[in-house]
């Protein structure tokens, strides 16, 4: 029916049974529901039946592909960021939703926006994080509220987020469709590359967001969380540009442009955000590290074997909820996943006491596939993060091309100095960044792949 008949290539498969019909629920007991046993428990990762929940959307990915082997469709999982789903659903579905639903108000937007912007590696061209629809229209992201409205549009644009409308374009005032129709904007979302943006500022008041386009350049976008006016500095190290030139920010909501060298200083108003189109001279000027190309890094095995809620994420009072019971605890998994420029558990990264300013970050007994793009090399600082609690177990850093062995560290405990790897990949299409440790508990051992970068 889907595709023969009524020719849909969009389908989203909520996950709404899945939690909702224990035998002792109201809608069971009164018979108009049958009994289905829960496998999904937002509030307690660890009793969500991961395996089964994920073979059903196997199982649903199966199906839709064989009724329709051109693969001309859209699948969207939505299990609201719970059963460890940040870590297969790319692999099944083409959009994930990473929250629970949102509502018109700004704090909800914060919620669902924090739940998405630490997932950039798992996300990639044909699998994006869904922090779920556009509210802009409604509440406090209407046409009295254009900041808020602007700085919603520009946060899921430069997270590669879908941009769907919830709003009656009926009714919606020239001020908003202008929002809408920030074509400026909207290729910074489209943008081929498939980058989400990296954190390269991080506070519970402002972030700096960062993202590598295609064809040269970067979008940076600058929030400003709270309700006062905030300065705010860029660095030409958050854009990962050289200081000692000049650099050119184009605002893409005025089109004025900003140019400086070094860092320069923005005053936000309350709920701000800032966002532009950045040029400049690279500090990596013959190749990209992989920090900036989060949508070619897949954390294939990113060595989380008991999943947990992120508690980084902001927790807001829903309205479907009220303010009874216990409030809204820490409830998406995806705590101590692979992160782009910091550590699994949020530090910055660090080898042997030495501050590492670009990298990947994960746990032991891990693996990323990274696609490399015509490159002939790749180099690395490879070490035990210092973040690591456990301090005697080492682990061996192995690069693979297209299977293939390239190279082994020595290995390597808690305390050790970085060893640079540096390894020939022309001709390579898939990079493996292996690291392993016997017998050790991952969630003790982060691991970082300091000053990764594929050169020309």
């Amino acid at each position: 029916l889907y595709f023969s008949e009524w020719g849909f290539d969009f389908i989203k498969v909520d996950g709404c049974g899945l939690r909702a019909f224990p035998e002792a629920s109201e809608k069971v007991r009164s018979g108009r529901y049958r009994a289905l046993k829960p496998l999904l428990d937002l509030s307690a990762v660890s009793r969500s039946d991961i395996d089964a929940v994920k073979a059903i959307f196997e199982d649903i990915n199966k199906a839709l592909s064989h009724e329709n082997p051109d693969g001309d469709f859209l699948l969207s999982l939505c299990i609201w960021g719970a059963a460890d789903v940040r870590s297969w659903g790319k692999n099944m579905g083409n959009i994930s939703r990473t929250s629970d639903d949102i509502n018109p108000t700004w704090s909800r937007m914060l919620t669902n926006f924090d739940s998405t912007v630490t997932r950039a590696l798992y996300a990639h061209p044909g699998s994006w994080n869904d922090p779920d629809m556009l509210f802009i229209g409604k509440g406090e992201f209407d046409s009295a509220h254009l900041t808020e409205a602007k700085s919603h549009f520009a946060l899921w644009a430069i997270t590669n987020a879908p941009l769907f409308m919830g709003t009656d374009l009926r009714t919606t005032p020239q001020s908003l469709m202008d929002v809408f129709g920030n074509s400026a904007i909207i290729s910074i979302n489209q943008d081929p590359g498939g980058h989400q943006a990296v954190v390269a500022y991080d506070s519970d008041d402002v972030q700096t967001l960062v993202k590598t386009l295609e064809r040269g350049g970067k979008a940076v976008a600058i929030l400003n969380r709270t309700a006062a006016n905030t300065p705010v500095t860029l660095t030409a190290d958050h854009l990962k540009f050289e200081s000692n030139s000049d650099i050119v920010l184009t605002d893409l909501w005025s089109g004025k442009e900003h140019r400086f060298r070094d860092e320069t200083t923005f005053m936000l108003a309350p709920h701000q955000t800032l966002i532009f189109r950045a040029q400049g001279s690279r500090k990596l000027p013959n190749g990209l590290y992989l920090s900036e190309q989060p949508g070619n890094v897949n954390p294939a095995v990113d060595g989380v074997r008991y999943p947990q809620a992120d508690p980084g994420i902001h927790r807001s009072a829903t309205s479907w909820a009220g303010t009874k019971g216990k409030g809204e605890r820490p409830m998406y998994a995806g705590w101590g996943g692979a992160q782009a420029d910091g550590a699994p558990f949020g530090q910055v990264l660090s080898i042997s006491g030495k501050p590492i300013d670009t990298g990947l970050g994960i746990l032991a007994n891990s693996r990323f596939e990274v696609r490399n793009k015509g490159y002939r090399r790749f180099e690395t600082l490879v070490g035990v993060d210092d973040s690591a609690g456990e301090k005697s177990s080492a682990v061996t850093f192995t690069i693979y091309g297209d299977g293939k062995l390239l190279a082994s560290s020595s290995p390597l405990k808690w305390g050790a100095q970085a060893e640079k790897m540096s390894v020939n990949v022309a001709g390579v299409d898939i990079i493996e960044l292996v690291a392993r440790s016997a017998g050790a508990q991952n969630e003790l051992l982060p691991v970082t792949w300091g000053e990764a970068a594929l050169l020309k």
